[in-house]
């Protein structure tokens, strides 16, 4: 029963960094699209247009300013003097924050023949916004999988020390009662690692 006890100790102490290490598997994969990238095509377009620039010259330049961004498909057709609604299409799946907003203001403008400079500065704006939403809520999440990790690794350490200092074996030898509140103490850190383990997913799932 001890050796048992000690097993499932372990394994739950376990538990929270395997679950460390599964989920920031995506922080160590080559950085993608953010909201950072689309800040700089957002307001290089912007630039461009207050320059006098037209919206397909506008948007080529601004497109430059973020590589990381799947812009190549966009770019050529603007380029190739496609119609701007064909580009518009092109950019509703490739930013990562006003996709939709975005191709609406090419429409509107390439139908308007209006500067829509004000227009694109306010959709970096909301862009830069939502990038610094994501970091803080990356860094709250790294805290509680922080936690995870510490109160996974408490039932080991007590155990540890219930075992060097021969208290283990008082308790287990306290028959049935002993072996019932061991038992009924590693279940409830099971289940407040159920618990974290669940927070966090859904906490990485929020946009």
């Amino acid at each position: 029963m001890l050796i048992a006890l000690l097993c499932a100790a372990v394994v739950v102490a376990g538990v929270p960094r395997l679950r460390a290490r599964r989920w920031s598997i995506p922080w160590r994969r080559s950085p993608g699209p953010a909201p950072g990238d689309e800040v700089a095509v957002l307001n290089g377009l912007a630039a461009e247009l207050r320059a006098g620039a037209s919206l397909r010259v506008a948007f080529v330049a601004g497109a430059e300013r973020a590589p990381q961004l799947d812009l190549g498909r966009a770019v050529r057709a603007a380029e190739t003097g496609q119609p701007m609604s064909e580009v518009a299409a092109e950019l509703t799946e490739v930013l990562p924050v006003n996709g939709r907003l975005v191709a609406a203001a090419f429409r509107l403008t390439a139908r308007s023949g209006g500067r829509a400079a004000a227009v694109f500065e306010e959709l970096a704006l909301r862009a830069a916004e939502a990038g610094e939403l994501s970091r803080e809520r990356r860094a709250l999440t790294a805290q509680a999988r922080l936690s995870a990790f510490v109160v996974g690794a408490l039932p080991a350490a007590m155990m540890g020390v219930l075992l060097i200092t021969g208290k283990a074996q008082a308790l287990l030898a306290a028959g049935p009662v002993g072996h019932a509140i061991a038992a009924v103490g590693v279940g409830l850190e099971l289940v407040g690692l159920a618990v974290v383990a669940i927070v966090l997913r859904n906490a990485e799932r929020t946009p």
